[in-house]
Parts: structure tokens; sequence; C-alpha cells
């Protein structure tokens, strides 16, 4: 059971033109999103895309994400969580 704020980070290369986008369930606020790139002193190279997510209510929660560039799909993911 979750109850505490949790971050999500996937790997992510602007540089690409792909970028994440994630959905949540009514009872997930994403608090703040940002991209942390892996080396800080190249900027055009990959990294991570972080979320820190609150629960905001009780009960079965879903996030979906997709990473994607316009319409062409590379990957996407499901986590359910058990919210308390």
């Amino acid at each position: 059971m979750i109850k505490k704020p949790f971050t999500i980070q996937f790997p992510e290369n602007p540089v690409s033109g792909f970028s994440w986008d994630i959905a949540t369930s009514n009872g997930l606020q994403v608090m703040r999103e940002r991209f942390i790139p892996e080396d800080e002193e190249q900027t055009s190279g990959g990294g991570y895309r972080v979320w820190d997510i609150q629960v905001t209510c009780q009960g079965s929660q879903k996030i979906t994400g997709t990473y994607r560039r316009g319409n062409q799909i590379a990957s996407c993911f499901e986590i359910n969580i058990d919210a308390e």
C-alpha cells in the first residue's frame, strides 16, 4: 500500500524527438515533472524524465505512460497502485 508521495522515472532522450507522456487516475496527482540529464554538462544527451506523485484518494489507482514522437509510439507502460 502506498501512503506517501512517490517518484517514478524513465529514460528519455529529448534529442531523438521522443518524450514520455503520462496520465494518472483521479486519486493521484503529479506534483512535479522534470528532466534530469545523465551528464549535466552536456545538454544534448539522454537522461531521465521524473515525476513526483501524491496519492489524493484511497483505493485502486493507475498510471499509464507512452514514449512517443508524434503518432509514433516506441514504448508504453501501466502501473497499478493500491493506495491507502
